[in-house]
């Protein structure tokens, strides 16, 4: 089943009453505010890049500079890269673990057939996959079968996987390959209908992607993608952002329209297994991170209406459960695609495109703080250099 306006109208209720649980990158370093993609060491600050949807643009940030607890946006800026050329504008991305390279997914996402989530603004038509080096601010387009959407990046560095999620006209059903350093397409592989998110096991060895019309995933090994997907495994209505666990063993997936997170045991990964699923009365659930460095995974929650706060809920696993925090409310608005971590597991940013922020959560405290954006409208998603 695909999001659709219907489903909307009646959702305000549905995340008003709420629910109960029903028992569900490596380090590196880059250059600090002179410059992106150092040698590393204790001192460098990791990348944390923004993809500034309808602005078109890309904005380099320094990472100390944006935990301080004061500083602002412009403050932390160490550059804006234009991508105008591509429209409606770069929607999600992905950065290399050298912190050199961004891969970027230009598109709607599924905003042009719920504009209502994110406040209703002019979404130009397009797509494109750009592969943009962050000190040059060069951008090399790739064509890939459908429009994408989500990103995954191989732990090297050299290759990204993209679920192609197409438009509301026209919606995609593949996943593509990408030589990074080459910026050439490798190959398409039919996947079904509305891939949104995929991701990649901590080696790199095994893969995880949603099938949205199969209210599912499929799970693949990287080194034969099209003769190892797995048959859908089904986990609920609207299976959204997927993410692995540490090590092989153990998968996430969240099912938006459910408003549950599903733990899925992948040590067959021919033979995928949904094990629990646990409700979260935390609002609209969309994005799932995984933070090896507290063992702990983030779940971001938008709110309806689209001008109502955000949430933040953390699970740890304990066995084949999944367990929640109270739900962290964040300042910023909708629409939350994801939540990413430092590879300390010392802050998470979530971005906000209605009211033009970007959230910063300690993620020891629990204490969140909001920053204004550059310029109007709002990130529509933020990466940390793993």
């Amino acid at each position: 089943m695909t999001k659709r306006i219907p489903w909307l109208l009646g959702l305000t209720a549905v995340v008003v009453l709420g629910a109960c649980s029903d028992s569900s990158s490596s380090s590196g370093g880059a250059g600090g505010a002179a410059g992106v993609g150092g040698s590393g060491g204790a001192e460098a600050s990791p990348v944390v890049v923004t993809a500034d949807w309808l602005n078109q643009s890309l904005s380099v940030l320094d990472y100390d500079t944006l935990v301080d607890g004061s500083s602002d946006a412009a403050a932390a800026l160490v550059r804006s890269i234009d991508v105008s050329d591509w429209e409606p504008g770069p929607v999600e991305l992905e950065v290399t673990p050298d912190g050199k390279t961004a891969v970027v997914s230009v598109g709607p996402a599924f905003f042009d057939g719920l504009p209502g989530l994110v406040g209703d603004p002019e979404i130009p038509p397009g797509g494109a996959l750009l592969i943009v080096d962050l000190e040059t601010g060069e951008a090399v387009e790739v064509e890939t079968e459908d429009v994408p959407m989500g990103i995954a990046i191989s732990p090297d560095g050299t290759t990204a996987y993209t679920a192609n999620y197409g438009t509301d006209g026209a919606r995609g059903d593949s996943l593509s390959i990408v030589d990074i350093p080459g910026r050439q397409l490798i190959r398409n592989v039919t996947v079904g209908s509305g891939p949104e998110q995929v991701a990649l096991s901590a080696d790199g060895t095994l893969g995880i992607i949603n099938i949205v019309s199969s209210r599912g995933v499929r799970v693949f090994q990287t080194s034969d993608v099209e003769g190892s997907l797995s048959a859908v495994v089904e986990t609920g209505n609207d299976p959204s952002d997927v993410t692995f666990l540490d090590g092989n063993d153990y998968a996430v997936v969240v099912n938006t329209q459910s408003f549950n997170v599903t733990l899925i045991d992948t040590s067959d990964p021919s033979a995928p297994n949904p094990l629990e699923s646990t409700q979260l009365g935390a609002g609209l659930l969309y994005g799932v991170t995984y933070v090896p460095a507290r063992d702990e995974i983030l779940v971001t929650a938008a709110s309806v209406p689209a001008d109502s706060p955000t949430n933040l809920v953390i699970l740890t696993r304990d066995g084949d459960s999944l367990s929640a925090s109270a739900p962290i409310e964040l300042a910023g608005q909708n629409f939350p695609l994801t939540a990413a971590a430092d590879s300390q597991g010392a802050f998470a940013f979530v971005a906000h495109i209605v009211d033009h922020s970007l959230s910063i959560l300690d993620l020891e405290t629990g204490e969140p703080r909001s920053i204004a954006w550059l310029s109007e409208p709002g990130p529509s998603y933020v990466a940390v250099q793993p």
